[in-house]
């Protein structure tokens, strides 16, 4: 072969769901893995050739987050994080420090609060006091809830005659005003007031970079039309770019079959996905659609569409070639979800792209099998059973078993695919391969539903197979394999000889996107050494 453009050596190569035994090396040209060997690989090199020596250290394909909303977490990087505030007062607090500190006449936008636990609930009184004169929008951790100012309800034009969406509700005093508490589809109703910042660019920039030092080189990405065009443009561009698997809002449905696109379309740089539906809302909210009631409770959830719509909409955008996406949480929503897909099951093989159901947080057992019967991947998110440990304590104890079912889905058949969810979660995949090991915090001993764990190299299917099965690009992407785009990381530890909470701890050193070295730590844990230039890093 011709000199290759980089060679990595000393390598433990993971491919496939396993470690590979028969190579230790492999060699990149022109954005492929052109061959995979040991060290005679080196005697291949040309002046050009840059060598990076692994030192014995996994390298993995490029990991893909299968669940972001990549544009809304490059936004709250830059806004006030509500993360950790204990009460309403808390929260409005941290707003009047955030305001005066860049005082201003746009929308202040937080995000991450959680009224779980409060003593008193989001109200616009407590907001007005301390930022009288702008809009503020507060997004809930799990982005179900929104809080408003008065300033913030007067814009958005939401007064005591506004009839909530269904699916949605506007919280109300007892005069009937509301109370700057919106909750899941009416949510929406503040959106106008969220305009695109002019810095959206840089941010969206900057997250992409700092995906690529999480080792992340491909995102299924769950938003809309602002975040299609920009993922778009930088799928191929010069700058910052990720692989991207773009899903289609509910919304958007109508309009796509108009046009006469389909999922699927696109390359392996930015393909369209699945058209995204809500079956309910989530466990926070206390929103989750459930077969029985949360415990201590006689709700049930809320379902955001019902049985017999959300099967109309999916035999709707099957019959036009449309994948589906469907959130649902609680075990209701998912038999729901798995109904609407039983319903066109003879049409599902013929799409090109799989469908799936995200986050499946509860599931009754019976379900369980139906995954793999149908077809329909599994979409979760690890991170999220560790953060919601005590709210799934609280209201679902008397179903703990099947709570976050990782390893009764895989046993059963049924296709992982991990992501984050950012900005629910911070899009760190050691924090996921440690949550769907040790179902814990790290530094903690006491694992929540441990039979329910998975060990790693399914952990690490779940970020490299599983998604670029998803998005149409298996084995091209996903892989260490000959011919394969050359997307991969190579960690600084051995992750296989790491117990749970040193891959917790563990980092990418370099992450390579395309045969591009995209993320390069620096440092003395992988030393790299550049032929022809006489030097170490």
């Amino acid at each position: 072969m011709n000199a290759p453009d980089l060679i990595v050596t000393h390598a433990r190569l993971w491919s496939r769901g396993r470690s590979v035994t028969d190579a230790d090396a492999f060699a990149v040209k022109d954005g492929r893995i052109v061959a995979r060997g040991r060290a005679e690989l080196l005697a291949e090199r040309g002046p050009r050739t840059r060598v990076i020596d692994a030192c014995g250290a996994t390298v993995t394909p490029g990991l893909t987050d299968a669940h972001v909303h990549l544009l809304s977490w490059a936004r709250g990087r830059a806004e006030l994080d509500l993360h950790g505030a204990t009460s309403a007062k808390d929260a409005a607090h941290r707003v009047g420090e955030f305001a005066a500190a860049r005082p201003g006449a746009g929308t202040l936008v937080g995000r991450g609060w959680d009224a779980n636990g409060w003593p008193e609930p989001p109200a616009r009184a407590l907001l007005d006091a301390v930022c009288p004169r702008r809009p503020v929008v507060l997004h809930s951790r799990d982005f179900h809830n929104v809080w408003l100012n008065s300033t913030a309800l007067a814009a958005a034009g939401i007064t005591r005659a506004t009839v909530a969406p269904d699916g949605g509700v506007v919280h109300r005093d007892l005069g009937g005003e509301p109370t700057g508490w919106l909750q899941e589809h009416a949510a929406a109703l503040a959106a106008p007031l969220e305009a695109a910042s002019g810095d959206d660019g840089a941010r969206l920039d900057d997250a992409i970079r700092a995906l690529h030092a999480l080792g992340v080189t491909g995102v299924h990405d769950f938003e809309g039309a602002d975040a299609h065009r920009m993922l778009r443009r930088r799928a191929a561009g010069p700058g910052p770019r990720l692989r991207t698997l773009m899903h289609l809002p509910h919304a958007r449905l109508d309009a796509a079959i108009a046009v006469g696109i389909e999922s699927g379309l696109g390359d392996d740089a930015f393909r369209l996905g699945a058209v995204k539906l809500f079956a309910d809302g989530t466990l926070g909210s206390r929103t989750a659609a459930l077969l029985a009631p949360y415990d201590g409770t006689t709700g049930t959830g809320t379902e955001l569409l019902s049985p017999a719509a959300l099967r109309d909409t999916v035999g709707r955008a099957v019959e036009h070639g449309w994948s589906v996406a469907v959130h649902a949480i609680g075990d209701r929503a998912v038999r729901s979800a798995l109904d609407a897909f039983e319903a066109v099951r003879d049409r599902l093989p013929g799409l090109a792209l799989p469908p799936r159901i995200e986050h499946v947080q509860l599931l009754d057992p019976a379900d369980a099998p139906r995954f793999a019967a149908l077809g329909v991947a599994a979409s979760m998110q690890p991170s999220h059973c560790v953060s919601d440990i005590a709210l799934a304590e609280r209201w679902w104890s008397s179903r703990r078993e099947w709570t976050y079912p990782w390893r009764a889905l895989h046993d059963a058949g049924a296709r992982l695919v991990f992501g984050s969810d950012a900005p629910v979660e911070p899009p760190s995949v050691t924090a996921g391969l440690h949550a769907a090991l040790a179902r814990r915090p790290p530094g903690t001993t006491r694992a929540y539903v441990p039979s329910q764990a998975i060990d790693l190299d399914l952990a690490l299917s779940a970020y490299t197979e599983g998604p670029a099965r998803l998005a149409g690009s298996w084995p091209r992407t996903g892989t260490l394999d000959v011919g394969g785009v050359a997307d991969f990381v190579v960690w600084n530890a051995d992750l296989h000889g790491l117990e749970a909470d040193g891959i917790a701890a563990a980092m990418p050193a370099r992450t390579v996107l395309g045969g591009e070295v995209v993320h390069d730590a620096g440092g003395d844990v992988v030393r790299e050494l550049v032929r022809g230039a006489g030097r170490h890093s």
